[in-house]
């Protein structure tokens, strides 16, 4: 029973009079039970890429027709079962099943204006210069995500304190816990964690289940068919799939039931999906976006690396008959890869772990903004159906200025290496990422899409939602777009936060960019071109 709701009496409507004191004092006796079991259970504690021996979870037979053929890779080409070509063209669903609180408006603040009020409050503790310092001692590590921010936020306050004079220690003391209330809730399992030390482990996890029911419904799949286009990019976290507890990990049979449902929309609008492992178990870098406060382990831990290949094992063999699955992309920009004999050791397993299970999907890797002397290639790891991905995010100052970065980035990038000969889709990309790009990232977004068009490049925008319209990095967004502020909620107030991110009953879309998407997602699928001069 949360402490915010009220009460429920037992059997509806009661009669007047003393029968209502007995109920009510059922009521209260069954509350106080209810606390005093809720308060000695603790929450599960996390482990460290736990091993997971459940038997592989089995896909319900699914009633919902398939509209779409079976694809496969043919040279540089994705082909259909008659071997016609098809171009894949869609957005990214990001912070849905691999939460990025910065997407969906969860939080006050992002990491850089937490920073900055922490910095204030510093000064104005007198303790702002040590503050200071300590950043510094990392700062290369912070800058190139060597280790996760969070790991390095704990080395600044052992830093602090142990370079903290007695008179300093009080203020030192202050600063750190106000930091720890702000909150830190930018990987997803720290803003999971935060929630449940507020409101309980089980309300944590409902809070959870509403929020994914609420920001993704089958009105999204059915509006992005209607614009033209075919293809999600449904980026998941591991942790969506199974546990990883101290003791043991299992499956999570309601974590592949929302992935089946999920298909099922697919079939029922004719869209394709690319599933993405965005999260990997111990995490295949140190960014906040894999979804760990500690990531960037996977390379360096079998154990990590064993609960991976499970995982894609299972996910394969719950998947292998459904044609609407375009790709599995093995893991979303594994930064952590030291350098090729590691990206090829890690993938190649992660590649015999699927093919054990389902030998027909196209299976799929990625760039990690490495450089190709840093990478391996499908055709050098003897793999088949398999593609390439990169993603781009160059900035830009005005729509043409961000087309030619992106045409140089696509040219002289990994993609165009004479090694990677196989399909290739942009898998994340917008021009909201430039300076000023309100005013000019539907018109860049135009050029680019053509382009990638008659590059037979497929694409995927990053991303389909965004708290608010400005800048455009969601397509849809809600009407009256407002932060979530965790910190100050109640269970109520979160649970009504997250159903009003419904896009059916909350959302508008970008008019214009609507109307752009509609008149390149018809455009003819082209043969892969990525030479400098590119095609007429």
């Amino acid at each position: 029973m949360h402490e915010d709701l009220p009460p429920q009496l037992p059997g509806g409507a009661p009669d007047q009079g003393e029968p209502v004191m007995r109920n009510w004092a059922i009521v209260l006796l069954l509350g106080l039970l209810a606390a005093c079991s809720s308060s000695e259970t603790k929450a599960p504690q996390w482990g460290f890429c736990e091993p997971n021996q459940d038997p592989f979870p089995e896909r319900p037979a699914v009633g919902e027709p398939a509209r779409l053929n079976w694809l496969r890779v043919e040279g540089t080409d994705v082909v259909d079962e008659q071997g016609r070509r098809v171009a894949l063209r869609g957005f990214n669903f990001g912070s849905w099943l691999m939460m990025e609180t910065w997407i969906a408006g969860i939080g006050l603040w992002d990491e850089g204006e937490l920073l900055q009020h922490a910095e204030q409050q510093a000064d104005a503790l007198g303790v702002g210069d040590l503050w200071r310092e300590a950043r510094a001692a990392t700062a290369l590590e912070w800058l190139t995500e060597a280790r996760s921010h969070r790991v390095l936020v704990e080395e600044w306050r052992a830093y602090m304190y142990a370079r903290a004079g007695a008179e300093q220690r009080p203020a030192i003391d202050a600063l750190w816990a106000w930091f720890d209330d702000a909150p830190w809730i930018f990987e997803e399992r720290s803003l999971w964690d935060y929630l449940a030390r507020r409101h309980g482990f089980p309300d944590a996890q409902e809070l959870r289940a509403r929020f994914q029911d609420a920001f993704i419904t089958e009105e999204d799949v059915r509006r992005l068919s209607l614009i033209g286009l075919n293809l999600v990019r449904l980026p998941v976290w591991f942790e969506l799939l199974e546990t990883d507890f101290e003791g043991g990990a299992h499956f999570k049979p309601e974590g592949f039931a929302r992935l089946d449902r999920f298909l099922r929309w697919a079939r029922r609008f004719g869209v394709y999906v690319v599933l993405d492992l965005h999260g990997a178990p111990g995490g295949q870098s140190a960014s906040w976006h894999q979804g760990l406060p500690d990531g960037g382990h996977l390379f360096e831990n079998p154990a990590c690396l064993a609960k991976t290949e499970r995982l894609w094992q299972a996910l394969a063999h719950y998947f292998r008959d459904e044609p609407h699955i375009a790709a599995y992309d093995l893991l979303n920009e594994p930064m952590s890869s030291p350098g090729p004999e590691d990206y090829r050791r890690v993938h190649d397993a992660l590649y015999r772990a699927v093919r054990a299970e389902d030998t027909r999907h196209i299976v799929m890797i990625e760039d990690a903004y490495l450089p190709a002397s840093d990478l391996v290639s499908p055709a050098e790891m003897g793999w088949e159906n398999a593609m390439f991905s990169v993603h781009l995010y160059p900035g830009g100052t005005s729509a043409e200025d961000y087309l030619s970065r992106m045409e140089q980035a696509l040219t002289r990038g990994p993609a165009a290496d004479a090694r990677f000969r196989v399909p290739v889709l942009l898998g994340e990309f917008n021009a909201a990422d430039g300076e000023d790009s309100a005013a000019w990232s539907d018109e860049g977004m135009r050029l680019l899409l053509d382009r990638l068009n008659r590059r037979g490049v497929h694409w995927a925008i990053w991303t389909w939602k965004y708290w608010t319209g400005s800048p455009a990095w969601g397509f849809t967004f809600p009407r009256a777009p407002e932060r979530i502020d965790v910190a100050g909620a109640s269970f109520r107030e979160l649970s009504a936060a997250f159903a009003g991110l419904s896009t059916l009953d909350h959302c508008s879309e970008h008019t214009r960019l609507k109307t752009i998407l509609q008149d390149l997602a018809a455009a003819p699928a082209a043969p892969l071109d990525l030479s400098s001069a590119g095609p007429p």
